[in-house]
């Protein structure tokens, strides 16, 4: 019966480690197979993984580029025709939201589209509803909630940028 305290690993699995510095018959003895002097010979004697030997490394050498946002809206733009596969259900924004995006607050969802699918949601949530999709949804009753977007985890509504 296997138990915790008499598990052996199988015969030939282990190794016992090589013996450096054991004298001159044994391979690696007296330099233990270091070489001879040198800065890798010595204790932590290692370079940084970066290091190209003085020259300047690549990464200084080409230019800092770009900015990924944390706050950035992740748009999803839904065709009428993909809510069929969702055919009598009622449907949320983490419905239509990409699997690991669903709990995002910055998910924005807008549906457009005129081409009518075959079967329809009861109910359908977004943020943005195309004016052609929505007399489509209207027309087949489906039950349209428009939510207002919020400005992420902020809870603020973001308001549109005036035009002069």
């Amino acid at each position: 019966m296997f138990k915790l305290n008499n598990i052996k690993s199988p015969v030939g699995s282990n190794h016992a480690p090589k013996r450096k510095g054991l004298g001159i018959g044994s391979k690696t003895g007296k330099t233990a197979g270091k070489g001879h002097k040198g800065q890798k010979a010595r204790s932590g004697g290692r370079v940084k993984p970066m290091f190209e030997g003085g020259q300047m490394p690549l990464a200084r050498k080409l230019p800092k580029v770009g900015f990924r946002s944390p706050l950035k809206s992740l748009q999803i733009r839904i065709n009428v025709t993909e809510l069929s596969q969702w055919a009598g259900q009622v449907v949320t924004i983490k419905d239509l939201a990409p699997a690991g995006k669903a709990s995002n607050p910055r998910v924005r969802v807008s549906i457009f589209g005129t081409k009518a699918p075959k079967t329809w949601p009861k109910s359908l949530e977004a943020h943005k509803v195309a004016p052609a999709a929505k007399a489509l949804l209207e027309k087949n009753g489906v039950k349209l909630e428009l939510k207002t977007y919020l400005d992420g985890a902020l809870g603020k509504k973001r308001s549109a940028s005036k035009k002069a």
